[in-house]
């Protein structure tokens, strides 16, 4: 899964290949197209940019948002490198075209509703419309939640995936099983601040083409990086996603 610090680098990627290009041609296999593409067409690619895991591509008045999911990818080439029932959007540029495979949504429409819809269905992402305060009002009206469960909703955390929140949670010193209602108001402000911080470290190592596996301390490893202690692995309900805690730091 593309987790936003992912989803910013491909944005950031797309906007030094393609900024000021006029789109050629537009080919799409998606049914949320809203716009005939072909009014795209003619059209300079104004800017690329991310909101969460969504990836959006900006051309005046429109927009295609991307989101790849699980087993989506972004290609920059002059021809296609995986079988054409795999695309899902091709935008031809001179030179070099922008192709996504297997994305399970490509979208398609005025920019303005786009970001109307982003901003109703999904929550703070560290990584573009960062507001503390607002994060943490939205984490105290869940009380009831799970901690560990609640990084991966993304009306809440924008862009966290099962690899942050698991990092995020050993860097808070909080335990994933614990609910909202259960936490001391310094806890949550740690888990919001380590947030913050691990998605940035992310983005940083992405952008010099580096893996994350340095920033990596409890995500598929054994023993605990503090007290050196073996770390529980489980599959949390009701996300049942890999989850790895120390018993011992985390409280």
């Amino acid at each position: 899964m593309t987790e936003g610090p992912t989803a910013r680098l491909r944005a950031i990627q797309i906007e030094e290949k393609f900024r000021g290009k006029i789109l050629q041609d537009i080919f799409t296999r998606s049914k949320k197209i809203y716009v005939e593409p072909s009014l795209l067409i003619g059209k300079k690619l104004c800017r690329a940019t991310s909101h969460g895991k969504n990836i959006l591509l900006y051309f005046d008045e429109y927009a295609i948002r991307i989101h790849l999911m699980m087993y989506g990818s972004i290609r920059f080439e002059q021809s296609y490198s995986k079988p054409f029932r795999q695309v899902r959007l091709t935008l031809f540029f001179p030179n070099k075209n922008l192709v996504i495979y297997n994305a399970p949504i490509v979208e398609i429409g005025e920019a303005d509703k786009i970001e109307e819809f982003l901003s109703k269905n999904y929550g703070i992402d560290p990584l573009s419309n960062w507001n503390k305060e607002e994060l943490i009002n939205l984490i105290l009206e869940r009380k009831e939640r799970k901690i560990g469960d609640l990084l991966l909703d993304q009306k809440v955390f924008n862009g966290i995936g099962n690899i942050l929140r698991n990092e995020i949670l050993f860097r808070a010193r909080v335990n994933p099983e614990r609910k909202i209602a259960e936490l001391k108001f310094e806890e949550i402000e740690k888990i919001v601040e380590e947030t913050r911080k691990l998605c940035i470290k992310f983005l940083e190592l992405k952008k010099k083409g580096e893996g994350i596996k340095k920033l990596l301390m409890v995500y598929n490893r054994k023993t605990c990086p503090n007290c050196g202690r073996r770390l529980a692995f489980y599959r949390q309900e009701p996300n049942k996603r890999k989850t790895f805690y120390c018993p011992f730091c985390q409280l």
